[in-house]
């Protein structure tokens, strides 16, 4: 991993001042959350952002992680197009997505989006406050960045109809951070249901705009998001840009204890290691699964048999290394014996989890194919 990226501190500064400093019942609000995203998903209310403890509690501690896992792929997909934009933040909660793109939008260089606009959906008034509060304090912080306004829309995303705001289309951006997993749960098929969803973002979407959408690293959720990018790339519907290299169905379903996430570096903020150390948690690294969806083809690199992404964390045993592997040849387990290695092969060394490498041969030998002395190996794209 290369990159450890911050939160601005005018960001932080606007979430100290909308929560104080974390204490007992904040830290106590964590733990509760926590459970409910994790192993109690099941007790899940549509309305815990409506309790003003934990919703200062997600405010401390889940928006800036959330936050910083969308502003990672903010950076991973193709360029913003130079002209007012039109953004929709999908179940945005407090504005994870839409602050991502505030910032985002203060980094960038060549201008260009003057008069945008972001648009906030969710069916929580307590939560829209808070990104319109946010939006606002940071807004003002921030000089020389392009006016950008912010629209709030309180609306039940499951009984959205013809009053949806993707209803008036075209959109540049459209976000959906934590929030597909917590639709559509109690419906006889979660994944059709949540298919159908996107099919009407989608229609929204601009021909050369992307749709972004972030999951718990979980098991469950990152294999229903599996099955719904099967749905979406076999109607046609879209390409992926990233994670995936390739259109074929995810072999990450083959097998059902098998599932693929993300794990991005960053830099945790003060009040993330301070509940960290009184929970007992470790935010050191960003862990989510994603899809980056486009209508135009484009993808993050160019699509080869011999170029993998690694899809795992690398495995190391005495004189081995081994790493799981994905592209449009299936999900492979590949390594390289310690005794094997080469200045060909020398890239193997920095790989890790998200990285996109080449490997000219493997050869397969029982269930692990191995990178010999003669293959050549390079590092194309490592994760930022």
């Amino acid at each position: 991993m290369t990159t450890e990226h911050a939160l601005s501190a005018e960001l932080l500064a606007a979430i100290h001042g909308r929560t104080g400093n974390p204490d007992r019942d904040a830290i106590e609000g964590v733990r509760r959350l926590s459970k409910l995203f994790t192993v109690e998903r099941s007790a899940m209310q549509e309305t815990y952002l409506a309790d003003p403890l934990l919703r200062r509690s997600y405010l401390l501690y889940f928006l800036p992680v959330n936050l910083a896992k969308v502003a990672a792929l903010l950076r991973e997909m193709p360029a913003l197009p130079r002209r007012p934009l039109r953004i929709l933040d999908v179940g945005s909660g407090p504005g994870a997505g839409a602050l991502a793109v505030l910032e985002h939008l203060a980094r960038q260089a060549q201008g260009g989006h003057q008069g945008s606009e972001v648009i906030v959906v969710d069916r929580s008034r307590h939560a829209l406050h808070e990104a319109e509060c946010l939006w606002s304090i940071v807004s003002a912080a921030r000089t020389g960045m392009p006016a950008c306004a912010l629209r709030t829309v309180v609306l039940d995303l499951e009984r959205s109809g013809s009053h949806a705001p993707w209803k008036a289309g075209p959109y540049d951006l459209i976000i959906l951070a934590n929030s597909l997993n917590e639709l559509f749960q109690t419906a006889d098929d979660p994944v059709t249901a949540r298919v159908k969803f996107l099919e009407g973002l989608l229609d929204a979407l601009a021909s050369d705009g992307s749709l972004i959408i972030v999951e718990p690293a979980l098991r469950e959720t990152t294999r229903a998001l599996h099955q719904v990018r099967d749905r979406l790339v076999a109607a046609g519907l879209a390409t992926v840009y990233s994670p995936c290299l390739h259109e074929r169905p995810c072999p990450a379903l083959v097998r059902e204890d098998d599932w693929c996430h993300e794990e991005r570096p960053w830099t945790p903020p003060a009040m993330v290691r301070d509940i960290d150390r009184a929970v007992g948690f470790i935010k050191d690294a960003l862990k989510f699964s994603y899809l980056l969806l486009r209508k135009d083809g484009l993808t993050i690199t160019e699509r080869r048999p011999d170029v993998y992404r690694v899809v795992s964390e690398m495995l190391v045993m005495k004189g081995d290394q081994r790493a799981w592997l994905c592209n449009e040849t299936g999900r492979p387990l590949v390594g390289r014996l310690d005794k094997a290695r080469s200045d060909a092969n020398a890239a193997f060394d920095l790989w890790h989890r998200g990285a996109i490498v080449r490997v000219d041969q493997i050869e397969r030998r029982g269930a692990v194919g191995r990178i010999g002395r003669s293959a050549r190996v390079e590092l194309i794209r490592p994760v930022e």
